[in-house]
């Protein structure tokens, strides 16, 4: 197709046409790296896409499997780094202030590391609730219309 040609397509047809080409790619990726052949089939890779974009998008509060897994503290990854001591006294704010002094300046780099993987791997785990989520519910779905369809 020339230029001259393309000044006269809709710009719709174009980034419709640009989309098409990137999914194309996105979906040999996927493939080269070992997905499922099932994802040849673009209105799964569409599905499947949705599903894991509304996991991603989906807020924490809104995940039933947190409230399974019960108190938020034995399961969210707690990040913030608290210098305390357990000795009472003038010994146990001491500990603290030489930790803050000496200890803290040379793991700093290791916690701040640490803690962004610690992030990261938080969003991760609650994005694969959410999926899980997601596909519990068209799981019970459509069981519930093969029931209804199997009642008739």
């Amino acid at each position: 197709m020339t230029a001259t040609t393309d000044q006269h397509r809709p710009a719709d047809l174009i980034a419709t046409e640009v989309r098409a080409r990137i999914r194309e790619r996105l979906r040999v990726e996927l493939r080269r790296h070992g997905a499922s052949e099932a994802l040849d089939d673009p209105r799964v890779l569409d599905a499947v896409e949705a599903v894991l974009r509304r996991a991603a998008d989906h807020h924490p509060g809104g995940l039933l499997f947190a409230e399974v897994l019960g108190e938020p503290s034995t399961w969210r990854l707690e990040t913030a780094l608290r210098t305390q001591s357990h000795r009472g006294g003038v010994l146990g704010p001491l500990l603290v202030w030489l930790k803050i002094r000496t200890v803290l300046p040379v793991v700093r780099w290791l916690f701040e590391f640490s803690r962004d993987n610690f992030a990261r791997q938080q969003r991760v785990n609650e994005a694969l609730f959410a999926a899980v989520q997601e596909l519990a519910i068209e799981n019970t779905r459509l069981n519930a219309e093969l029931q209804r369809l199997a009642g008739r």
